[in-house]
């Protein structure tokens, strides 16, 4: 099996930690697997002990460089991180078998009115020519059918890593941050409009003066929403309990949901601007800690999170829906503890990586991989 990803290890971000799990999965399962990618000075993510072939990352040295080597697939089953350029570039050399993997805002329309028609018959022909499209929700799944109604497509929700992501460290944790005798509530994202802090700081708003000294709202993150989040802050006169993080390396990130009482991150779908939660691991990493969730009922989320398993569901830009559940936080910990625990248990039944790959491998071949 080839795996060829751009967004690959040291690279750090969502594609490139999915296609390092398949490739260690596969490795482990006794599957040859090799890979092609591009060379990065980057550091993050652990790099796989798998052959890897690495080439400039100039664009379009890099695409060009690739294109050399897809004659050589002929014979071989090609996972490609992402539909374009690895899954267009991949189709061009005609594997015996090719899967693409979908995540969600990439296969919304363009937003160049003149790229819009290319765009999309781009995408149609590129996914209906692969054997199979493995959509991370069933959210992209509709978006696949929707771009292309021929492409055969099967849903592997994403999963995460409980030996990494543990409820282990709390207290130290707590205690370094000076998070002592708070409840915390934390969200971990880019600090972008359609993932909507706003929300949060305006529930916050919504509680009564002696609920509020008791919450912490920690804020990981970094993007260009942040000095109007900060002035909304101040506005509704929550400023004091916000606690802004910035980034926070991977190393720090378990340790970071294990010292929350609750995770929170109700991302809008905005369509005309290409953003929306494709699935959100991020929930899967807090459940992974023993940290109790609340989505919103956008994108993928609902494939991400299960309600009353770890974590409760809500419409996005409900502010009072949340204050509901920050009011129960402040009143009753423990409840929302226990329902940590529950999500923690969850993940470890349904959304381990060793999971991910039994279903991953059988859906290739239903479809004639062969692996």
């Amino acid at each position: 099996m080839i795996v060829f990803s751009f967004d690959y290890p040291p690279r750090d971000g969502g594609i490139a930690r999915l296609s390092s799990e398949i490739v260690s999965a596969a490795e482990a399962a006794g599957v040859s697997v090799e890979v092609l990618t591009q060379s990065s000075e980057l550091s993050g993510l652990s790099v796989p002990g798998v052959p890897t072939d690495r080439v400039n990352p100039e664009r379009p040295r890099r695409e060009l460089a690739a294109l050399l080597r897809v004659p050589s697939w002929r014979d071989e089953v090609v996972v490609s991180g992402i539909w374009y350029p690895e899954g267009l570039l991949a189709s061009l050399g005609r594997p015996r078998f090719h899967a693409i993997l979908a995540h969600g805002m990439e296969l919304m329309p363009s937003r160049s009115p003149w790229r819009r028609r290319l765009w999309a018959s781009l995408q149609r022909r590129t996914l209906k020519g692969a054997q199979v499209v493995i959509a991370n929700s069933r959210y992209t799944a509709e978006w696949v059918r929707r771009t292309a109604p021929e492409a055969v497509v099967e849903v592997v929700p994403l999963a995460v890593d409980a030996t990494r992501f543990t409820p282990v460290g709390r207290e130290a944790e707590r205690g370094r941050r000076g998070w002592g005798g708070k409840q915390v509530v934390l969200t971990v994202s880019r600090l972008s409009g359609y993932k909507a802090h706003d929300t949060v700081l305006r529930a916050i708003a919504l509680l009564p003066l002696e609920a509020r000294v008791d919450l912490r709202y920690a804020i990981a993150g970094r993007g260009p929403a942040e000095a109007s989040l900060r002035a909304l802050a101040e506005e509704l006169g929550v400023a004091s309990m916000v606690e802004w993080l910035g980034f926070v390396p991977e190393s720090e990130l378990a340790s970071l949901y294990a010292a929350s009482d609750l995770f929170v991150l109700l991302t809008r779908e905005l369509e005309a601007s290409r953003e929306v939660e494709g699935f959100g691991l991020v929930f899967l990493e807090a459940q992974a800690c023993g940290t109790a969730v609340v989505g919103a009922c956008t994108g993928g989320i609902p494939d991400a999170v299960t309600d009353g398993e770890g974590g409760w569901l809500i419409e996005a830009d409900d502010e009072a829906a949340l204050a509901v559940h920050l009011r129960a936080l402040v009143a009753s910990p423990e409840t929302v503890r226990a329902e940590g625990a529950r999500g923690r248990a969850r993940v470890l039944r349904d959304c381990t990586w060793e999971g991910y790959w039994q279903a991953f491998r059988a859906a290739l071949n239903r479809h004639g991989a062969g692996l």
